[in-house]
């Protein structure tokens, strides 16, 4: 197996405050992976372990696109490499699709068996995947909810931007309570209002790379749909007291360029104040 060049990796942290948790309870530590696209860091992934081991979390979340999904030519071996790893620790890791696997496991035509090869792989190491799916997660006496959601693959069409209302996020989870502080895995961050709008507290996205290039006090420049400077390619955004983070991914495919816009690993610490 070939080593990985060695890289820069950007950690950013960033925190939240709510009163769907306990103040008793103390924090929450999830690391936020997305978009790792097979991309091998260094021999054995150990280079994101190490970053990942200095975290301490206590829950790590994927928000999808961990391989490379091309008709005939899936690339899976380094992600599945790296899950292997970190379930050695011990953390729960809970995972949920992006377009990359979204397709492979609704268009069997063209990917034969090979999402069901990859999701038993993972499951049989102990990792959890949430295919348009909700569990429970206990946090001391609080409770948060995590959702895994699919996203319809004709909202990652090139070239174009559908409506989305969110008719399809309350079919398939109803609406969200007043008793759990609710994170939404929802692989593609354009439409965050709707999100917002739902009931998700925290929702985690990447699927944009932070725009591939970007200028210094503009943003990105273009998205994998070829839109033009996005709003929402990388950070961390409030709307009306609901959150989300935005990865800019831990590889790239098909552009494997990046200008001004480093792989990222994001801690999320989030703190109860009832």
């Amino acid at each position: 197996m070939k080593t990985g060049a060695k890289r820069k990796l950007e950690i950013k942290t960033w925190e939240i405050k709510t009163d769907r948790l306990k103040r008793t309870d103390g924090s929450l530590r999830i690391v936020f992976l997305a978009d790792l696209h097979d991309r091998l860091w260094g021999e054995g992934q150990e280079q994101l372990l190490e970053a990942i081991d200095s975290l301490k979390a206590d829950l790590i979340l994927g928000a999808g696109d961990m391989l490379v999904a091309k008709e005939h030519a899936v690339k899976m071996e380094h992600a599945l490499l790296l899950f292997e790893e970190l379930t050695k620790r011990q953390i729960p890791i809970i995972l949920s699709n992006g377009n990359h696997e979204s397709r492979m496991r609704q268009q069997p035509e063209k990917y034969e068996h090979q999402y069901e090869a990859y999701a038993g792989r993972l499951t049989s190491m102990g990792v959890r995947i949430l295919s348009d799916e909700a569990c429970e997660l206990v946090h001391g006496s609080s409770s948060v909810k995590i959702y895994g959601y699919e996203m319809p693959l004709e909202y990652y069409h090139k070239l174009r931007q559908p409506v989305y209302k969110g008719e399809d996020l309350e079919q398939k989870f109803g609406r969200p309570d007043e008793k759990h502080f609710h994170i939404l895995m929802a692989h593609n961050p354009v439409y965050f209002d709707t999100y917002a709008a739902w009931g998700a507290d925290l929702t985690l996205a990447g699927h944009l790379h932070g725009g591939i290039i970007r200028i210094p006090g503009i943003g990105g420049v273009i998205t994998p749909q070829v839109k033009l400077f996005p709003e929402y390619d990388r950070g961390f955004f409030e709307r009306n007291g609901k959150y989300m983070a935005v990865s800019a991914g831990l590889g790239e495919h098909t552009v494997p360029i990046r200008i001004f816009n480093p792989p990222q690993l994001i801690l999320l610490t989030i703190e109860g104040v009832a």
